[in-house]
């Protein structure tokens, strides 16, 4: 099952307050305090949805350093781990 990563707060009003990238969702850039940065992260509702190229959310909340709408668009519903396992037993 897959776990939702809530938005911190800190980054939830600069969310509110940009275009969507489309209907109900953001692609973000997220940096770590690590240093580690994804630049394609899916966001809505408040929460990190989706991260090109994991099957899980590879971090949590409190690791955030930065958020960055960046609008980098790729078909992440149909990119998902379950479409592609679906598609692999059919």
């Amino acid at each position: 099952m897959k776990h939702l990563v809530e938005v911190p707060a800190a980054f939830r009003d600069q969310l509110k307050q940009s275009r969507e990238t489309g209907l109900g969702y953001h692609v973000v850039s997220v940096g770590l305090k690590n240093g580690k940065t994804f630049e394609q992260v899916t966001t809505s509702e408040g929460c990190i949805i989706e991260v090109r190229g994991h099957a899980e959310i590879p971090f949590a909340s409190d690791e955030i350093d930065s958020m960055r709408v960046n609008h980098k668009r790729w078909n992440f519903r149909d990119d998902s781990p379950e479409r592609r396992a679906k598609a692999a037993s059919a």
